[in-house]
């Protein structure tokens, strides 16, 4: 991992940071439109602060008094917001420094090549300043009322419990409208564009014990100090607050556009995911679903919040019933019938109403409204359901319908909600009482289920990545650059991996082994500058006796030969019959953000059917190996199928936790290594490596 350590700073520095009183706006002007998002921001959302202005030609912008420089302000300001072109920017930091401010938002881009942005970093380290910036649009503490934020926001906000955090200020400016449209309020907005030396991570540390924090939604173009992002992920789980990541790079195009933007190398997509799990983030692929997957988190009490894998509805509509119950069932959870408790109070007279879960009422509840409070609380009691939402949304009088969610929420420990199908089903007068009630509802029937399973998954994956990850020392390696199998076995060996035996035959010192191939047998060329064997013929299988033996030695010699190999072995392993095991590839690559990452997949004549592969980020728990084994489906083959035998899970699981721990032991030098492959015999066996290929740094 190369990436440039991020700052960590103190709590009250970075709440400072967040909460200053005194505001300094250098180069505001009321032609800029950055001025007047950030000014009129300022005056609009009622910050109780003291503003001042810094404009040289006027004595006053948009209502500000201004000053002709920094050195004439009346008090040092806490922050100061620098909306000047990059090449004034060194300067003006030097006058606000001067001041005693100790905090800087940077709007300008033109930072980007690694050298303007390290003499950048080298000025705020002289300087003893936090810069936010450059190129981004700052801030927004929407509790304190504090816009300092330059950027368009097409949407009204408002205060809330969801913390909007990334690199880009465009997407976060998008990200606030989707708020609004669906009731949901901002606790902070932050964007850290190009990070000179406060990165999103410091940000994520500091809203991990933000009060009016419940949720994270962050946007990450690059983690740049991973194992940071981790300590502050864990930092905000130990203080109930999820973590919701929305990653770009899953595409060729989308890495291009982040380098093109912030100058930042992203990892592959399947990596990137893996880092979020690992960190015991929720990963999301897109801004709306970041928000849905939110929705939950941000309108219950904490106190209400348990893993929900079941959940109960109550509809108007049929149509509503149906949607919600493929709602739930995309989302993996499960809709149980309706309890007796339930369906027994139904009046007698009642006609075509089905008992089902979702359950739709129909509109004959205006004729038996009395019974319905006590059918909704047996649901939201009933032991079967660890969640049950409300859904009336755009009929008359169905507020009412609604006041057992005010009854019940934060008095139970699950989450009870009202809801509506979609945004758009709900009318106007339902938005404006919703907005001035603190009543828990998410606008959405798909927003609804996925944030219920978002919540199950906040409990279900908590991130296996230990505390202090990555804060030890690696271990030196003591073997060649270029490793092959015979080199790997002892290393590996004493991780506990089973190496299949191997006798060597000959080598390129013409010394011949001692040791007697055991028929039938696979022989192999083994050298650092045969990587791949097989497409050199350098591998020759079902060899039957010691004259068959020994003409396939000279046939590999020759290819060394042929090859110009300058160090090279000639090994024998025995034939295993594979007929009733399964054989799997595993590998391990280090890449430049994440560390050491494992991965599996089905190898030998399965490779093609399925063509699933599971990653994940080093060490890995005996837990996350077996999700890795579901991912990539062979379950149900190593359970045993048509009269095959059961193979020996238990053996593989070992293998891929040690495999890992090697991975990460050796992380400083270990760049590929390549097991191809693991067989997993009948239980009872233990799994095999056949071959193995390492490259270290």
């Amino acid at each position: 991992m190369t990436a440039v350590r991020a700052a960590h700073y103190d709590a009250a520095t970075v709440e400072a940071f967040f909460n200053p009183k005194v505001v300094a706006v250098i180069g505001a002007s009321p032609d800029t439109l950055w001025s007047r998002q950030l000014l009129d921001g300022l005056r609009g959302h009622g910050f109780q602060g003291r503003v001042y202005v810094v404009n040289p030609s006027r004595s006053s912008v948009l209502g500000f008094q201004s000053f002709k420089s920094v050195a004439d302000l009346p008090e040092k300001p806490d922050i100061a917001a620098v909306l000047l072109g990059a090449k004034h920017v060194p300067g003006m930091l030097e006058q606000v420094a001067a001041t005693g401010c100790k905090a800087a938002y940077v709007l300008a881009a033109g930072f980007e090549k690694p050298d303007q942005m390290a003499a950048l970093r080298a000025q705020a380290e002289k300087l003893g300043l936090i810069i936010i910036g450059p190129n981004c649009n700052g801030y927004i503490n929407a509790g304190a009322g504090l816009h300092l934020w330059t950027g368009p926001i097409n949407r009204p906000y408002r205060h809330g419990t969801v913390a909007l955090l990334g690199q880009s200020s465009g997407v976060l400016g998008a990200l606030c409208c989707l708020t609004w449209d669906r009731g949901l309020g901002i606790s902070f907005q932050i964007s850290t564009g190009n990070q000179v030396n406060f990165a999103l991570t410091d940000a994520l540390n500091f809203l991990a014990t933000n009060s009016d924090t419940r949720v994270v939604v962050t946007y990450v173009e690059q983690f740049g100090d991973y194992p940071h992002f981790v300590e502050a992920v864990q930092k905000c789980r130990a203080n109930n607050t999820p973590v919701i990541v929305v990653a770009i790079g899953r595409s060729e195009a989308g890495r291009g556009a982040a380098l093109g933007h912030t100058g930042a190398i992203t990892t592959t997509g399947a990596i990137t995911r893996a880092a979020i799990e690992a960190a015991g983030a929720i990963p999301v692929d897109t801004l709306d679903e970041a928000l849905d997957r939110a929705s939950v988190f941000a309108v219950t009490p904490p106190r209400s919040w348990r893993p929900v894998r079941t959940a109960g509805l109550i509809s108007i509509s049929g149509g509503w019933s149906a949607l919600m119950g493929d709602y739930f069932a995309d989302e993996g959870i499960e809709t149980p019938p309706l309890p007796e408790s339930v369906t027994k109070l139904l009046p007698g007279w009642v006609e075509n109403v089905t008992f089902n879960n979702p359950f739709d009422i129909t509109a004959q509840i205006y004729g038996f409204g009395e019974v319905y409070y006590q059918m909704a609380d047996e649901m939201i009691k009933h032991e079967g359901y660890d969640a049950v939402s409300i859904m009336f949304g755009n009929w008359d009088g169905g507020e009412r319908f609604y006041a057992p969610v005010a009854t019940w929420q934060g008095r139970i420990q699950k989450p009870i909600l009202a809801s509506c199908i979609e945004t758009s089903a709900l009318k106007d007068t339902y938005r404006d009482w919703l907005d001035s009630d603190p009543l828990p509802n998410v606008q959405g029937g798909q927003a609804l289920a996925r944030g219920l399973a978002a919540m199950r998954d906040y409990f279900d994956k908590p991130g296996y990545l230990p505390q202090g990850w990555c804060n030890d020392k690696p271990k030196r390696w003591k073997g060649p650059a270029v490793a092959t199998f015979p080199d790997m076995v002892k290393p590996l060996a004493a991780y506990g991996l089973n190496c299949a035996g191997h006798v060597t035959l000959l080598d390129h010192t013409g010394k011949a082994g001692k040791g007697k191939p055991s028929f039938p047998a696979v022989l192999k060329l083994e050298s650092p500058g045969l990587p791949h064997k097989t497409e050199h013929g350098a591998v020759k299988v079902g060899i039957a006796d010691d004259t068959a033996c020994a003409a396939a030695v000279e046939v590999l010699a020759a290819i060394a030969e042929q090859q110009k190999l300058a160090t090279w072995s000639i090994i024998a392993q025995p034939m295993l019959d594979l007929s009733d095991s399964l054989e799997l590839l595993a590998g391990v690559v280090h890449d430049h953000v994440a560390g050491p990452v494992l991965t599996l997949g089905a190898g030998g004549v399965l490779a093609e059917l399925f063509d699933k592969h599971a990653h994940a980020l080093c060490p890995i728990t005996p837990e996350q190996a077996e999700l890795m084994i579901d991912r990539i489906g062979v379950r149900k083959i190593l359970n045993g199928y048509r009269g095959k035998p059961a193979l020996d899970t238990a053996s593989l699981v070992a293998t891929l936790v040690a495999l890992s721990q090697f991975a990460y032991d050796h992380r400083g030098s270990l760049q590929e290594l390549d097991l191809n492959p693991i067989v997993v015999p009948p239980a009872g066996t233990p799994t095999t490596l056949i071959d193995a290929l390492a490259r270290f740094d």
